[in-house]
């Protein structure tokens, strides 16, 4: 495992990202550095940093990194990878743009974060109950989705003995065994692919298989089979909400195997969660989900592909564990963690949040009383 020095300019450069709570740094040759901190992205100030050339990048990189790792670098197009700066794990990206250096370093929080600490609602720990089936967790890049699963698998380690198996590119976490069992793999070091991983995984007496992220035709079908085999399968996607993540595993197979995958999904898929941060009122972020479980109409609408049954059918289904994305905004609303202003800009159907807010439109409340609040 890669780790860089405290005493190069880029730990530097770190330790003040750290300090100031950001997420992800970015490094483009000849481009001011950018910074993210609570999801706004902002310019690094020039006292901590001046733009960098392609040259003096690479050399902030000869210092930072292993001689091999930066052989990589400058001969391949992209990399990735992962390191250590001091105690704190970050995911690298290296890549090339206009023929320049560019670099994307994201920190991967190491704490053993529980859902409640998350504001994730306890509706998901219901979802991990399950011996066997498909759970995926979609939404776009950096809404938490890593680390929702990270808290259901920790969730699982602290209150059931089991084998859980992951396959990662790269490994983010380290899991610590508590009463489960763990076995974390890399794509590209102890696997050659996710579905190969997948596969294998199945013949060392899992019970429960993460995937890093299902992205091709090979690791969704293997996932599926997995779940139908009596396995648990966690895995990420991603997706805007319930009925695009079906469409887009259905994009992966030509027009022949669509019936198939559609049956296997009916059959195997327990549940979908899309998930988004957005802005609070304390001015950090709070996750704000859409859940689909599986039900007999949601099976059917699987099977036959009738995508666009799926939102009214997860909006009229909360006293079974799911609501939409909006129907979950509106309840962030009227708990006073977010403003209707954030509540407006963030809503996927505008028109039908203004109905709710005149009290036209109603449905039943989804998060748990809080007496605190």
């Amino acid at each position: 495992m890669e780790r860089v020095p405290t005493n190069c300019r880029l730990s530097g450069l770190l330790r003040w990202c750290e300090d100031q709570g950001a997420s992800d740094l970015h490094l483009r040759a000849n481009f001011t550095p950018m910074v993210r901190v609570h999801g706004r992205l902002q310019p690094v100030p020039t006292e901590q940093v001046a733009v960098l050339d392609d040259t003096a990048l690479h050399s902030w990189l000869l210092d930072a990194f292993s001689g091999e790792l930066v052989a990589r670098i400058i001969s391949q197009r992209e990399v990735d990878s992962s390191f250590y700066h001091g105690a704190i794990r970050y995911r690298a990206n290296f890549s090339k743009q206009r023929g320049v250096q560019a670099c994307s370093f994201r920190i991967v929080p190491q704490q053993r974060f529980s859902l409640e600490e998350l504001q994730l609602p306890d509706s998901l720990t219901e979802l991990v109950r399950e011996p066997r089936g498909l759970i995926l967790v979609t939404g776009p890049t950096g809404q938490g989705k890593s680390t929702t699963v990270r808290a259901l698998l920790q969730q699982l380690n602290e209150t059931q003995a089991l084998r859980i198996i992951t396959i990662e590119d790269p490994i983010e976490y380290i899991f610590t065994d508590a009463l489960s069992h763990f076995e974390q793999r890399e794509v590209g070091i102890d696997t050659g692919s996710f579905a190969d991983g997948i596969r294998n995984a199945m013949r060392q007496d899992p019970d429960v298989i993460f995937v890093g992220e299902i992205r091709d035709r090979d690791s969704i079908w293997a996932a599926m089979q997995a779940a139908e085999t009596g396995h648990l399968v966690l895995t990420t996607l991603h997706a805007d909400s319930t009925a695009q993540a079906v469409g887009r595993i259905r994009e992966f197979y030509p027009s022949e195997e669509k019936d198939n995958i559609s049956g296997l999904m009916a059959r195997n898929l327990n549940a979908i969660i899309c998930q988004r941060l957005i802005p609070n009122v304390e001015e950090t972020r709070t996750p704000c989900l859409e859940i689909m479980r599986r039900d007999a109409g949601i099976q059917e609408a699987l099977r036959n592909n009738h995508l666009h049954m799926l939102t009214g059918i997860v909006e009229s289904a909360n006293f079974v564990g799911m609501h939409s994305f909006d129907q979950y905004l509106m309840e962030l609303l009227a708990a006073g963690i977010v403003t209707e202003e954030t509540a407006r800009d963030y809503a996927v159907n505008r028109h039908r949040l203004d109905l709710a807010l005149r009290g036209i439109v109603t449905s039943q409340p989804i998060l748990s009383p809080d007496p605190d609040r």
